[in-house]
């Protein structure tokens, strides 16, 4: 039937269309004690390049029980390190790989609604692939303690909040999942998807997040990504601390997402001493491309001597259109290392454009993880991008498979243990801390920027404290 969650999940060979999806306003939990900040996080998969044809019939998956193997002891404190696959002693929790005391070792299904159709799949098969790998992984080395994982995946387009609410719905009442994992692409469609999630006390767990502050977010919602009032400190300290610019140009999308943040970042660049000679806001991300010129223009005219964009279709544009003007001004902004960057922009952002990773590791980090997460895509999706898209996705499942280690698939004990984390360092991202209050958990952010049309590292991990609410 038209409109229904489909399981199995065909990705055609397709081209992703050249534009963005208008945001739209996130509403704030009961549960917030502060004005929401929103600071938009775009992590977009948008390689334009042709794929093989790719059928998953996720459902489909079974696993045999593993075989049972010692635990390591206990320790009872918090470790500051884990998240590597099928290694024993990270720090005293059980990892993957080992089965505590007797009973059954059912499947945890685990839930994830994405873009999987059309223009808009490159948006939901890196972070797909990247979850199945990781879990294909789990799996060969004898699941959490003994459980093996199973991924349920349905379609949604990235605006479609009725198709997201009735795919989770189906996840949760029939397919009977444990948790939902690695959403964030779909923030728009998941307005309505919150509020259900809290009612069935279901957990969500991701990699990134947009638009989102710590206090902002539901008690079933955690994300790995800086909160809203750190990247209102960040900016203008980039700024400050990688420019010589004293006098800026603004640029945002007019949507609720970027523009309720606009209070918290002004007041920071006026105690980084930097002044805003120009705002210009954009009607939606698709009129970037006949905007930009007009709006360069005019910053430059105002004596802008940098531009900071609060959004990376606006960031890569906005530099295409000074480099057609000659104009070498840095750009700086939020990209969240993110491939539309390097597609759009390539060679024209090398040494003028300063952006950060969403609080991941950058790719050079020498961890047994992160080398672990290159070489686990290398062998089961081949010729997938490594970038934040993929490995947000990757450090979704550390981080839910890390306290499924812990809690077994006790839905009330897991939300309990992810709140108590202090300081996890899952060697791919900034160390993580959680609270009742903090569901945005990473404490620090790399800088990054282009050269030879890539991204290389800048400085980081930095952490310039957040902005006052």
């Amino acid at each position: 039937m038209e409109g229904r969650p489909r399981p199995c999940v065909e990705l055609e060979d397709v081209r992703v269309a050249a534009r963005g999806a208008r945001r739209a306003g996130q509403r704030p939990s009961a549960r917030a004690r502060r004005p929401a900040v929103v600071v938009l996080l775009l992590v977009l998969g948008t390689a334009c390049s042709q794929h093989p044809t790719v059928s998953f019939d996720l459902r489909a998956i079974s696993f045999p029980t593993p075989p049972a193997v010692a635990a390591p002891t206990t320790s009872g404190a918090r470790p500051s390190s884990g998240g590597l696959i099928g290694a024993p002693g990270t720090g005293g929790a059980r990892t993957p790989g080992t089965v505590v005391g007797s009973g059954s070792h059912e499947t945890i299904a685990l839930g994830t609604v994405l873009p999987l159709q059309g223009g808009q799949r490159n948006w939901g098969e890196p972070v797909l692939r990247t979850t199945q790998a990781f879990i294909d992984e789990t799996n060969a080395n004898g699941g959490i303690n003994g459980h093996p994982l199973k991924l349920i995946a349905y379609n949604a387009c990235l605006t479609c909040q009725d198709e997201a609410l009735q795919a989770v719905r189906r996840l949760v009442e029939q397919d009977h999942v444990f948790a939902i994992v690695n959403t964030y692409v779909e923030v728009v469609a998941f307005q309505s998807v919150i509020d259900y999630l809290n009612k069935a006390g279901v957990p969500l767990i991701q990699g990134a997040a947009e638009s989102q502050t710590s206090a902002a977010l539901s008690p079933v919602n955690f994300v790995t990504a800086p909160s809203g009032l750190f990247w209102a400190r960040e900016l203008p300290q980039m700024v400050k601390r990688f420019t010589t610019a004293t006098k800026i140009g603004l640029t945002y999308v007019d949507v609720p997402t970027e523009t309720n943040g606009l209070k918290y970042l002004r007041p920071e660049f006026a105690r980084a001493g930097i002044t805003i000679v120009d705002e210009e806001n954009v009607a939606a991300e698709e009129d970037a491309v006949t905007n930009m010129d007009s709006i360069v223009t005019r910053m430059r005219a105002r004596g802008a001597q940098a531009v900071v964009s609060t959004n990376p279709v606006l960031l890569v544009y906005g530099r295409l259109a000074a480099s057609r003007q000659n104009w070498s001004a840095k750009w700086v902004g939020l990209a969240a290392w993110s491939k539309l960057v390097t597609d759009a922009c390539g060679h024209t952002c090398d040494n003028s454009l300063i952006t950060e990773t969403a609080g991941l590791s950058f790719i050079n980090r020498n961890t047994p993880q992160m080398n672990q997460f290159k070489a686990v895509l290398a062998r089961r999706f081949p010729g997938g991008e490594i970038s934040g898209l993929t490995l947000g996705a990757w450090v979704g499942m550390q981080l839910t498979s890390y306290v499924l280690a812990e809690t077994g698939p006790d839905r009330s004990a897991f939300l309990r243990a992810m709140e108590r984390i202090r300081n996890l360092d899952l060697g791919t991202t900034a160390p993580l801390t959680f609270g009742p209050d903090r569901h945005m958990g990473a404490t620090a952010d790399m800088i990054i920027g282009l050269q030879n049309g890539d991204y290389v590292p800048i400085a980081g991990p930095v952490n310039y404290g957040e902005a006052s609410s």
